[in-house]
């Protein structure tokens, strides 16, 4: 009796910590001239699963190829061996409409898909937030100028991110104006967030939930899941 009761009591105690533990998420943009960088980092169990993408390039072609995106991504499950996997892909217009109309079923296939939406990146939080730019238009009194509006949109896009997730500490802003006469422009972003296992498990049931009371919900999103 006493053995079942340990059993049962490490299993529950498992089951708590298991729920309790965080999807840590780890995003870096950077621009350097034309180097550009995605970085994503995503890590589950305490470090046992972890899912690393990697955007490394970033070329705009022309107007009608649109955007060249090469992505890698690389995957590890425990302590076992990684599996990379490299893509590219091509972000143009005709691949923008796809994603809207893509945007359009899971809306019409989802009950109060926003309000799911806003509910669940409540309960995401920011814990390190640093956004740093620096630039020049070729002109000192422009560069000035713009240095107050680049100021105003950030100030203006960190005040709208307050009223959508949990902001855990102060976002650190830098703003640095070069008064050359050379155009120039560099920015980096990191952020640091996280939401715990077990309210992240919720929000899938509380989805699929809401998907079941669509009349064909389900068969739409099979459809656009096995799309890709």
């Amino acid at each position: 009796m006493w053995i079942l009761i340990i059993i049962v009591f490490v299993l529950v105690l498992l089951v708590i910590t298991v729920l309790l533990s965080k999807i840590n998420m780890d995003i870096r943009l950077s621009k350097y001239g034309k180097n550009d960088e995605v970085v994503f980092h995503i890590t589950m169990l305490y470090g046992l699963i972890r899912y690393d993408y990697d955007l490394p390039m970033l070329k705009f072609e022309n107007m009608e190829k649109g955007l060249t995106v090469k992505v890698k991504k690389r995957k590890n499950v425990g302590m076992g061996a990684s599996r990379k996997e490299d893509s590219e892909t091509q972000v143009n217009r005709r691949k923008i409409d796809f994603w809207m109309r893509e945007i359009h079923e899971i809306l019409a296939a989802t009950e109060s898909f926003k309000i799911w939406m806003k509910r669940t990146l409540s309960r995401l939080s920011i814990v390190k937030l640093t956004w740093s730019t620096q630039f020049s238009v070729g002109d000192a009194a422009s560069t000035a100028v713009a240095t107050g509006l680049v100021w105003s949109v950030k100030t203006f896009i960190i005040g709208w991110l307050s009223y959508q997730v949990r902001l855990k500490n102060h976002p650190q802003l830098v703003v640095v104006p070069v008064f050359e006469d050379n155009p120039q422009f560099s920015t980096e972003i990191s952020c640091t967030a996280h939401i715990t296992l077990g309210y992240a498990l919720y929000a899938g049931l509380v989805l699929f939930v809401r998907v079941l009371k669509i009349k064909g919900g389900v068969k739409r999103w099979k459809v656009l899941l096995f799309k890709h």
